[in-house]
Order: C-alpha cells, then structure tokens, then sequence
C-alpha cells in the first residue's frame, strides 16, 4: 500500500500530511497534502490545448489504465471537473525535457514542457495507483526530473538470439520505471576454447536480414528489417531509444565466417585484417545498408560502432585509432551520433580520433582512462564492467548484479574507482549490460529476466535520482516487490489479474524463484 501518514490527534484533531509515496525511480520533489484522491465513475482525462502530442499520451495513458486496472477513462478535450485528470505542456522551464509536476488535489493536473516529461508522469501515476486496492492517490504535489538523460543497459543478442517480442516488452517494461536508453548488440561470437580452439566451429551470429550480403545474416534467428524499424517505432513511442551496434573490427568471427579473406591471421578470425583495403571495403557497405535512404534501418540518432578490445601492438595500434575515427565520421555522415566502446587509452598512438560529439562507453578504466578521455573531449556513459556486467552462468563478472551495493554507493558518476562530481557535463548517463559470453549454455531468456528486472528497478533509481535518494535500501528492496512489470507485461509470468491485489507480485515473485531453485541473491 501507498506510504500515508496516519491521523494525529492532539487537543483538536490534527491530519498529518501525506508521506512521499513509494515509486520508482524515487521522486526528486514532493509536497504533501491530506486525504486521498479516488476516481470516480465519471473521472475523465482532459486535454488543455490542442497539440497533439497531449492527446497522444492522454490517450496511451487511459489505455493503460484499462489494462491494468479494468476500469475506462474517457479521454475529453475541455473543462476539467473534480475527479479528472488533467494534462498539459506548459509549467516550469527548469524541469528541461524529461521534467514534470502533478498536483493531486480533488483531480489530479499533470504538467510538463515537454511531451515526454508528460509521458513520466503518467508512470508515475500509475505505480502509485496500482499500490492501492481503490485505486486512490494521497494528495499532494511534486516536480521530478532526471539527474543523467541517458538511462538504459545493453542487451547482448549476438551471443544468444533474444526474441523480438522479448525485446518489445523489455521497452515497454524500461518505459515503465523511465529507462529510455536500449543497445541492442547485434553482432558477436563465443570463445573458440569452447569449440576445440578451431574458427571454423566457434559459435558467432550476425542478427539483422541482409540483402547486400544474405549469407551473412543467422540462421538460428534474426531481426527482420522491417521488424527492426517496427521495434525501433514502438520504442520510440514509449519514450525509449534504441542504439543498434555492429561490433567492429573484433568481436567479428559472423564477419569473417562470411568474408574469411578480411580475418586477422595474427591477431584471430574474430579480428578483422585493418591492413587490407578489402576490410574497409565491406564494413562500409554493412553500414551503409542500414544507414542510407530516406527511410534508413536505423531510425534513431545514435549509432554504436563497437571499437574494444583490439591487439595494442605498435604496428596495428595506429591501423586501430585510424579504422575508429574513420568509422565515427562514417556514420556521422548519415547524420547520426557516433558511439563506441572505451578502447583508447589501451589504443594509445598518434593517429588522432575524433572526440566531439562521440558518445563513449566507460566500461574498464584500463581500456580508456575516464579522466583521459573526458580531457580529450568525449562525451561518457558510465557501464563500469566490476560494477554493471551480468554474464548469465559463466562464473565470472555477475551472475546477479549486486543491488545493495550499487543502490547504496553507485551512480553514474561511479566509472571504475574514479569518482566524478554528480551531474558532470559530460557523463550523460549510465547502463548495465547482459553478455551471453557462454553460447549455448542453456540459459533462457526467462533465466535473463530474473537477473535483469531486479536490477532495472535499482538502476532506475539510481540513474533518475543519483546520490539523492532518501529511501533506505531495506524499504526499497520490499516495497519495489509490490510493483509489476508493467501495462500489459508479464515476462515474468505472474497470475491472471494479480496486479489487482497489492503485494500479490512479491509473493508470487519469491515462490516462483524459490519453485525454480534460482538463487535469491540480488532479488530480495
């Protein structure tokens, strides 16, 4: 149930004011009121103003609320009445893009400038209603914003093929607790220990249709470029990016299992041969098929271009540095921001590598120095690896990551051991990240979801909220159990209409793991 404070009574009666109520990510800002707001059976969603973009959530939120809790908002453009809910883009400036405001009184008025603020809100609204059996809001008012804009982790299906319709509730599940950053790695290979140290039988997959090059893509599973735009659209929709990533010039072996004359001989066939105009000749035509056009496959404005964990040697090093800062302005040519993975402290050189506007993924500071590459001017998304990495089974990294820990200490401003003022300029935010390292090793995408949603919850907060929350840890840990996973959303595979019944996902969540000998580790 929604935290309430209790009535008081001393001389005269005295109500106390309503106690911040329990949501995730933590609001920044709340003020409390008394009672509680109940809709009614006359309770609509009016529109103030005639942009569409206000209709358009109006509309996704009474859809929502149907799902989750059976009952049929009537979305009206005009005067609000007692027990409405009202949503506009007007108020305060300084709650940027992602900001809002509710004031919940005898109706509940939501303002944003921006839409997509407006659609957080209506998140929020949601969570604190499903916390109640009647449906009903503890009066009050709040602001929430965001301290980092990018907030989301990366899903490795190269390794290990992710459904689609797997990867579309993760959005609409991200959404829910205003994660809105998804990368989607789309190509890589296992170790070649695990298949008698032989290329040839090393497990690697390639994940998107291909026309320029149709033998490239998988066989065992693959995206659709139509599906790909699709997902891309939905996402989108819900307020969540998506960063597709093609992993060059290592993490390969799909590549070169295709084009076997651009391999490394001396660094491995998962290595693509920089010293061979054939290599460039091919990764820019993979690019460009899903760059170019008026209606490219990549939709959104970023694009990840891999980059790590390339040989350092001092003949190759400079064939690395010049290979990235070529492929940076490559896709920067299709009008999209560049992002790579942390490589260039560990690729130290001469050959310069353009840094404006590049998007950098801190994972290992041994790799690319955080203070080193802000100086040189990139842009970082924390993703330290001893900190964020979940490697499902592998005895290695995480198996689940450790939630108390990262909600008491970590924030974004946490890459490795370096610690950055909050809300530094260029950290623009942080992810986790699920490798499939062990390729068929039997974990299934359900296996993924236990390890993942308890950290998406945590690192909701801490991506929102940073050092600020004021939860404690104990609290959080319980009462982020009465949430569900969202509209419409049962990865997890709770009963029918349990959603209706407060604290009835905590139960079901813990028998369900205990059912299917999961550790409990980082999930309570």
């Amino acid at each position: 149930m929604l935290m309430v404070a209790c009535t008081l009574f001393v001389g005269k009666g005295y109500a106390a004011n309503n106690e911040k109520p329990f949501v995730i990510p933590e609001l920044q800002e709340w003020r409390g009121g008394q009672g509680m707001f109940t809709p009614s059976a006359t309770s609509r969603i009016v529109c103030v103003g005639k942009d569409p973009a206000i209709d358009k959530i109006a509309n996704q939120f009474a859809e929502d609320y149907e799902t989750m809790f059976g009952r049929k908002l009537t979305v009206v453009q005009g005067r609000a009445s007692a027990g409405d809910f009202v949503f506009s883009l007007s108020g305060d400036k300084q709650l940027g893009e992602e900001g809002y405001a509710v004031k919940i009184a005898d109706r509940v008025t939501v303002s944003a400038p921006k839409a997509k603020g407006l659609y957080w809100a209506t998140r929020t609204i949601l969570q604190m209603t499903e916390q109640d059996a009647n449906q009903a809001l503890p009066k009050g008012s709040m602001r929430d914003y965001p301290d980092y804009a990018i907030r989301g982790f990366m899903m490795d299906c190269g390794r290990k093929f992710i459904p689609m319709d797997f990867l579309r509730d993760y959005v609409k599940m991200m959404a829910y607790y205003k994660m809105n950053t998804l990368q989607v790695h789309l190509n890589d290979n296992a170790f070649k220990q695990y298949f008698e140290h032989d290329w040839n039988k090393t497990y690697a997959a390639f994940r998107l249709e291909s026309e320029f090059f149709p033998g490239l893509t998988a066989r065992d599973g693959y995206y659709t470029k139509k599906e790909f735009i699709d997902f891309q659209l939905v996402a989108d929709s819900l307020g969540v990016e998506i960063i597709p990533e093609i992993d060059v010039p290592a993490h390969s072996l799909a590549l070169t299992h295709f084009r076997p004359e651009i391999g490394s001989a001396e660094y491995g066939m998962d290595h693509l041969d920089l010293f061979k105009p054939e290599t460039y000749q091919f990764v820019d035509s993979l690019f460009r098929e899903y760059l170019e056009g008026r209606n490219p496959v990549f939709i959104g404005k970023r694009v990840h271009i891999g980059t790590d964990e390339y040989s350092n040697k001092k003949d190759v090093v400079e064939k690395f540095r010049e290979f990235t800062d070529h492929y940076i302005r490559f896709v920067e040519g299709f009008g999209k921001q560049a992002c790579v993975w942390g490589a260039l402290t560990h690729a130290k050189g001469e050959t310069p590598v353009k840094s404006k506007n590049v998007l950098m993924s801190a994972w290992y500071n041994g790799y690319a120095d955080p203070k080193e590459m802000i100086k040189q001017g990139y842009d970082l998304v924390s993703v330290p690896d001893g900190y964020l990495y979940i490697v499902p089974a592998a005895g290695y990294y995480y198996d689940y990551l450790n939630t108390e820990m990262l909600y008491k200490e970590w924030t974004p401003a946490h890459i490795g051991k370096e610690v950055f003022p909050e809300k530094h300029k260029q950290i623009k935010g942080g992810m986790f990240a699920v490798w499939n390292d062990h390729a068929g090793n039997g974990i299934s995408t359900k296996d993924i979801h236990y390890r993942v949603f308890p950290a998406l919850q945590t690192l909701a907060v801490k991506m929102w909220t940073g050092k600020d929350c004021k939860v404690p840890y104990e609290t959080f840990n319980t009462q982020r159990l009465e949430l569900s996973e969202g509209p419409g959303v049962n990865v997890y595979g709770q009963q029918a209409a349990c959603h209706l019944q407060p604290g009835c996902f905590a139960t079901e969540y813990k028998d369900r793991i205990e059912r299917d000998r999961l550790p409990l580790h980082g999930l309570v």
